[in-house]
């Protein structure tokens, strides 16, 4: 599969996307078995530290890379004054999104399109937060991605990041690889391959050390950085500027 960093980005998005559509159907079930359920308590916590450091709640919200909008509804549900956008390149996702939208009562304030998060289609300071949930690992471009991120927030708006990013303790990676590579095998050995791309996906990616430096080069600086058990980093970053 074209993932390699020699592979051109259009071709990269192509094939991640690829991935997606053909996990889609078990994607939420396999989460929630990956993660030990933990996924639900990590978005949770993620919007309590947003709504603090905001001082309430954001008025606009960019869901990126929102897959089955998982992290779109729980900001709904907590910030009622909210409205959320949720963009993914994969509309079978998206698909399974809309109907989990719908299902909470919340297609009035929660709207899901297709598009990619190094070409985003709003103008610019259009958001007071964007949101991502284990999207940038798999994004072709890092950087442009966190330079479009920056673009549509208003000054002094925060981009919340859940990631896996790359462990800085090999013992570490090594464990949360077999974690993966064992219940993916189990509970999903059909689509035992696309689950293998995801987990090196945590190998070749950034460390959560550089990814904040290159979100502090344009403009994002991070105020919050945490790890959630296990492995999982939570970054609270806010766009300098005023409010």
């Amino acid at each position: 599969m074209a993932f390699g960093r020699n592979v051109p980005a259009d071709r990269r998005e192509s094939a991640v996307a690829g991935v997606f559509t053909r996990v889609a159907g078990g994607y939420d079930r396999l989460n929630r078995i990956l993660s030990l359920g933990l996924d639900v308590a990590w978005r949770r916590s993620a919007l309590s530290r947003l709504e603090r450091a905001c001082g309430g709640g954001p008025g606009g919200i960019l869901d990126l890379a929102t897959g089955t909008a998982d992290f779109a509804i729980e900001a709904a549900r907590r910030f009622h004054a909210a409205s959320v956008t949720g963009i993914d390149l994969t509309p079978a996702m998206l698909d399974i999104g809309r109907r989990k939208v719908a299902d909470a009562g919340l297609s009035g304030r929660i709207s899901l399109q297709e598009g990619s998060a190094t070409a985003l289609p709003f103008g610019e300071r259009s958001f007071d937060a964007v949101l991502c949930a284990f999207g940038f690992r798999n994004f072709p471009d890092i950087p442009a991605s966190l330079a479009e991120a920056a673009r549509i927030l208003r000054d002094g708006g925060r981009l919340v990041v859940l990631e896996f990013f790359r462990p800085r303790s090999a013992l570490l990676g090594a464990f949360t690889a077999g974690w993966l590579r064992c219940l993916s095998a189990l509970f999903a050995p059909r689509v035992a391959d696309d689950y293998a791309y995801l987990r090196s996906s945590i190998a070749n990616t950034c460390s959560a050390e550089e990814f904040v430096a290159m979100a502090r080069e344009i403009g994002l600086a991070a105020e919050r950085k945490e790890i959630f058990l296990p492995a999982c980093s939570c970054l609270i970053l806010r766009k300098c500027g005023k409010m």
